[in-house]
């Protein structure tokens, strides 16, 4: 009897602890549901975040491809540009030679007019002069015949002399720009001969230089510079006499001689165009 009753005493404790056993189980797999869906929750939010960024990001990165695509239209423009530029640039040279052309004939047309009005001054002196004889002399006929010398020889002849040295000049100078450079040598020596002060004088040595340096008789063409720098100093043609002086001294391999030459082009007239020549050969000649 004892042995039974024990018996159902151990198999209610048995039953006790299992009930609480399972409430135990149940409220930690409560507990571990409720983890599980906080951490689930929480992930949704980061996911909807990142989502959130990613849509950022892509629009900003879209942005970013269209700023450069607007910065890389800017560039191909800015090299357009350049290039436009340094073509011009490039062309300068020639341009420059087009418009001293021009202003040779424009200053030897402007001393042609000049001694034409010397020549007819002189010949409104010299009329004065006669009508003033005609009024103290005592007989009428004289008067014609002493008008009548003077229109011819004095006066007439500055005017008739300008017209062969403008057409000497300019045929000489037509023949260096055919090429024809022991023609125009000869016109233009021809022209220093027999108009040694005109305005001129100073191109026709310089454009003498020119053809000896298109022929490579870079000595001659030296000897013809020097010429123009000691006998004109103060000449328009000054600048690039050095200039082609220095270039000469470049083409027999000279460099010392070259460098003294265009450095002092660029010291003495820095503003002109065959300076800034001068400076990109010194630069090409230092770098080697």
């Amino acid at each position: 009897m004892k042995s039974r009753n024990l018996f159902l005493a151990l198999f209610s404790l048995l039953l006790l602890g299992l009930v609480f056993l399972s409430a135990d189980t149940d409220d930690q797999s409560k507990k571990t549901y409720e983890l599980m869906y906080q951490d689930i929750q929480a992930l949704k939010l980061q996911v909807a975040e990142l989502s959130s960024l990613m849509k950022q990001n892509t629009a900003e990165l879209k942005e970013v491809k269209d700023q450069l695509k607007i910065l890389n239209d800017l560039l191909r423009r800015q090299q357009a540009a350049d290039e436009a530029l340094q073509t011009e640039i490039d062309n300068l040279p020639a341009q420059y030679q087009k418009v001293n052309s021009k202003l040779e004939e424009v200053q030897f047309e402007l001393s042609a007019l000049q001694n034409i009005q010397l020549a007819i001054q002189s010949l409104s002196d010299e009329l004065k002069a006669g009508q003033k004889g005609t009024v103290k002399g005592s007989k009428p006929a004289a008067p014609a015949k002493k008008e009548e010398p003077p229109a011819s020889p004095p006066q007439a002849q500055p005017a008739v002399v300008t017209i062969p040295a403008q057409e000497m000049y300019n045929n000489a100078y037509s023949d260096y720009l055919k090429g024809n450079y022991e023609l125009a040598i000869d016109g233009f020596k021809l022209f220093l001969q027999q108009y040694p002060v005109t305005p001129l004088a100073d191109n026709a040595l310089y454009w003498i230089g020119e053809c000896y340096y298109s022929q490579e008789k870079y000595p001659e063409a030296i000897e013809n510079f020097n010429d123009l720098l000691l006998n004109y100093p103060n000449g328009d043609k000054v600048p690039a006499a050095y200039l082609k002086k220095g270039m000469s001294f470049v083409q027999q391999g000279k460099k010392d001689e070259a460098l003294a030459t265009l450095k002092l082009l660029v010291s003495k007239y820095p503003q002109q165009e065959e300076a800034r020549l001068a400076q990109q050969k010194i630069n090409e000649l230092v770098g080697k």
